[in-house]
């Protein structure tokens, strides 16, 4: 079974898979004269107050994105992209990086144009929204909820909680047993208080923590400063294939670190896959423009601050050409860099990385299941997630992961045809001052054929 899941994981993220989101960003980039790019604008624009809600604020919308986003792969998966694909995979993970904020921006984009509630008052927001309501295939939406309920569970839940517990185990030789209860409790106390508990707790504890883990990495880029010039030297001429001995240039090395840097740039951002979408499109704010603003933001503080932080603290410290990987990887250029105080300081930011991780992966997974259950059984959903966590910190995940990989496969299958088909003419229609709702005839179509009503933000079920 393993034999298959993995052969059948190989052929779902395939290079078919690679260059249908980078092309589908690419369309997105430059669909009406670059709006997301030109939508920077509102940020010196005044936005108007709106009414409150029970959902998230916009901020808290995009630091619950940012967590469900910036996990251990931020710094064990850079790790790893550098292993596998040398410096130069860090090139293409900015590659991935810059189509990955156009993707973003018509994610959350066609979310809020196309939210709507059902006839019981349930949210429908993301890509679910934009599937049934824009592409008019319910199926299809339907496929993308259980893919996304699956992912949840898979690379948002027990993959997350597992590394939470390895770290802890070999810095403080924490049993992974207690790591799991103390995950499933943590995340528990936060999702079982709903939207606003989730928002209260990422807004306060994402920010405060890239903070800290910018500045440590800080701390050991300045020691090592000499070799920032010979760093980017790596990563530029290791994108192109340049070896370093001959000065020649190599076709394969090349094409090597572009699929390494890409899919570790897909991973990390996880752009293309709808996620980001479904908290954006719940958020109290108006406007479609200032919200996809918000996850290009997101995109760039992820791969663009964050994985460049970690990839400039290994290459600078010359570590890479030890035997170690992953997590083992980074914490040895951190030793570097700050001594026995990395072994203090860095195992807990991991750890708080994974909880973020899980709490920002329940929210998409409960509106994905909500979506399918039309919002019954939500609070089972969240204990059985809590319940998944402490699972997965003392499980072998082998099967785990590459589950959790093709239903991150499925999630992209399913939402990258709709950006394709709806986006291109849904952006000559932006308004250009904000306004939600049901603002064109095709938005007021689709409300009356549910029988339902705009999302807006009056409220949430």
């Amino acid at each position: 079974m393993y034999r298959f899941l993995s052969t059948l994981n190989q052929l779902m993220w395939g290079s078919g898979l690679l260059f249908l989101l980078l092309g589908t960003g690419l369309l997105c980039l430059f669909s009406g004269k670059f709006a997301a790019l030109r939508s920077f604008r509102l940020l010196v624009r005044k936005q108007k107050n709106t009414p409150k809600s029970e959902g998230m604020s916009a901020f808290a919308a995009s630091a619950t994105s940012l967590a469900a986003a910036m996990g251990t792969g931020n710094i064990a998966g850079v790790a790893t992209a550098l292993t596998l694909g040398g410096a130069g995979a860090i090139f293409w993970m900015w590659a991935a990086a810059l189509v990955g904020m156009a993707l973003i921006y018509a994610e959350n984009v066609l979310g809020c144009r196309f939210r709507r509630r059902n006839k019981e008052g349930f949210p429908i927001c993301g890509a679910m929204a934009y599937l049934r309501f824009g592409l008019q295939s319910p199926k299809l939406a339907a496929a993308f909820a259980v893919c996304c309920t699956a992912a949840s569970f898979g690379m948002g839940n027990m993959t997350q909680s597992n590394a939470m517990a390895q770290t802890l185990n070999a810095a403080f030789s924490v049993p992974p047993a207690a790591s799991g209860i103390a995950a499933a409790l943590l995340t528990g106390v936060v999702i079982l208080g709903g939207a606003k508990r989730i928002g209260k707790f990422t807004c306060a504890v994402i920010p405060l923590l890239s903070a800290a883990y910018l500045l440590a990495a800080g701390v050991v880029i300045w020691k090592f400063r000499e070799n920032l010039g010979s760093a980017f030297s790596s990563i530029f001429d290791g994108a192109f294939g340049i070896s370093a001995a001959g000065g020649g240039i190599s076709g394969a090395a090349v094409q090597h670190a572009m699929s390494v840097g890409l899919r570790r740039g897909v991973f990390s951002n996880e752009a293309g896959l709808g996620s980001s979408s479904i908290l954006h499109g719940d958020a109290d704010i108006e406007s479609p423009e200032r919200m996809g603003l918000f996850g290009m933001c997101e995109v760039f503080v992820d791969t663009f601050v964050c994985c460049t932080a970690t990839a400039l603290v290994i290459l600078c410290t010359g570590v890479l050409d030890s035997s170690a990987d992953g997590g083992a990887l980074v914490l040895e250029a951190f030793r570097m860099g700050m001594g026995t105080a990395a072994d203090v300081l860095l195992p807990p930011m991991i750890a708080l990385f994974a909880l973020c991780t899980l709490i920002g992966w329940s929210y998409c997974g409960s509106s994905a299941f909500g979506y399918l259950t039309n919002g019954k059984y939500i609070r089972s959903y969240r204990l059985v997630f809590c319940l998944a966590a402490g699972i997965g910190a003392v499980m072998r995940l082998e099967t785990v992961w590459v589950l959790a990989d093709i239903a991150n496969a499925g999630m992209a299958y399913c939402n990258l045809p709709a950006l394709l088909l709806l986006y291109p003419s849904a952006v000559r229609v932006l308004p250009e001052k904000d306004r939600g709702g049901c603002s064109t005839h095709t938005d007021r179509h689709a409300c009356a054929s549910e029988g339902g009503t705009p999302h807006s933000v009056r409220g949430r079920a």
